[in-house]
């Protein structure tokens, strides 16, 4: 199980891989992952949740969220729409203009990606972004 926690992609039911078996102790590796309830492929199913795992429902709840920077403890950060957030990325902050070599990017439909120096500076810009929606799992590091 990663540091990440237990309640992530590798182990939802709704993974193509876990053949619809929760916490499937012997998942099909072969198969590349990928979410059949919100037709999405993540790069780390290991580092990536949402709430259906808990609901287990088929209605879609919330954001799709991936481990974030690690700042003193792992982090769940929302990924924009259908867009993953990718990390060790480099540049200066969208939010504070400082410069930093380890940090988040997301790309952007209106031009460079957006980059962020942490955790927290992404999810003020996500914030901006998806005005109205919640993302509950991202709150422990505010």
């Amino acid at each position: 199980m990663p540091n990440g926690g237990p309640d992530n992609c590798g182990t939802c039911g709704f993974n193509r891989r876990n053949r619809g078996i929760w916490r499937n102790p012997q998942p099909d590796e072969t198969v590349t992952a990928y979410c059949e309830l919100r037709g999405i492929h993540p790069t780390g199913d290991h580092w990536t949740y949402c709430e259906n795992w808990h609901t287990r429902m088929r209605k879609i709840a919330g954001p799709v969220y991936k481990s974030g920077l690690y700042e003193g403890g792992y982090h769940r950060i929302p990924w924009h729409g259908d867009v993953e957030p990718e990390l060790n990325a480099s540049g200066t902050c969208h939010e504070c203009r400082q410069p930093f070599d380890d940090g988040i990017s997301i790309p952007t439909v209106e031009g460079a990606p957006a980059e962020f120096c942490s955790n927290r500076h992404y999810f003020q810009w996500w914030q901006r972004h998806h005005p109205g929606e919640e993302a509950p799992m991202s709150h422990g590091f505010l």
